[in-house]
């Protein structure tokens, strides 16, 4: 096998979407899914404000390695930090881009290097937190901490929904590519053919959305057909569903033990 078949292997829908799908689905081996949902989020919402109190390059990059370290044991999807990564390195391509022809585009990433730093600790941390969550375990800890019943089902039922949005729209571009003739001739880079491909690309979308659409209604039927709307403002269903929820030790070290990470760093460095 060369290196562009596994090339081609690592970056096939069907590789993407199982990744996906064991984002969604089945990640409960990770570090961060072991700990209390409530916990999770409380950590998550210090630390969307913690690097913004801090402007010193040491620091930040103190803190993205502390992130880091925590998406990969949550096992965050190598192709979410694939596109993080990637719209990073564009972001600061751009600035130096625009920067040139005004300026010294030196001196423009020197000085947005810090606000990047700080966006992309943001962002690895919700990859983190919510990739090591599950949609029921996302649902029930926004239940403890008040957020209606109805905020909570949408938020679970359009996370399920991602993967299945994915292979719906593989399966219709592969529908349209089996009906229609692909150009005799690609042209100079191919550009022909990419061509055809956004124009199936565009045509599968519509589609997509009315299939879906149709999925959602059957749901939403079943669930008013086993009482659902009837739960919403019953006792005994949110002590069901909030059963088992416990705040354990190991939620407090790893809570505060992060706050002592951050202080010490910002002390030393």
């Amino acid at each position: 096998m060369t290196a562009l078949d596994s090339l081609r292997d690592i970056a096939s829908v069907d590789a993407i979407t199982t990744d996906l799908l064991r984002t969604a689905y089945d990640n409960d081996g990770s570090f961060l899914h072991r700990l209390d949902p409530r916990v999770l989020l409380l950590w998550y919402v210090v630390f969307l404000f913690v690097p913004w109190m801090f402007y010193e390059m040491d620091v930040l990059l103190a803190l993205l390695v502390f992130v880091s370290v925590l998406a990969v044991l949550s096992r965050v999807s190598v192709y979410l930090l694939a596109i993080m990564a990637f719209s990073v390195v564009t972001s600061l391509t751009s600035y130096a881009i625009v920067t040139a022809f005004t300026g010294d585009p030196i001196a423009a990433m020197k000085a947005l290097l810090p606000f990047t730093l700080k966006v992309t600790i943001i962002s690895i941390s919700s990859l983190a937190v919510f990739s090591s969550m599950s949609p029921k375990t996302l649902a029930r800890g926004l239940l403890s901490l008040g957020v209606p019943r109805q905020f909570t089902f949408v938020i679970a039922y359009g996370y399920r929904m991602l993967p299945v949005l994915f292979q719906e729209y593989h399966e219709l571009v592969n529908a349209l590519r089996l009906r229609s003739a692909v150009p005799d001739s690609p042209g100079r880079f191919r550009w022909r053919y990419y061509r055809y491909l956004l124009r199936l690309s565009m045509k599968a979308f519509y589609p997509m959305i009315f299939n879906v659409a149709k999925r959602s209604r059957v749901t939403v039927e079943a669930m008013e057909a086993r009482g659902f709307s009837n739960s919403l403002d019953s006792d005994a269903s949110r002590e069901l569903q909030l059963e088992g929820m416990e705040i354990r030790p190991g939620d407090g070290v790893f809570f505060c033990g992060s706050l002592i990470y951050v202080a010490i760093v910002a002390s030393v460095l």
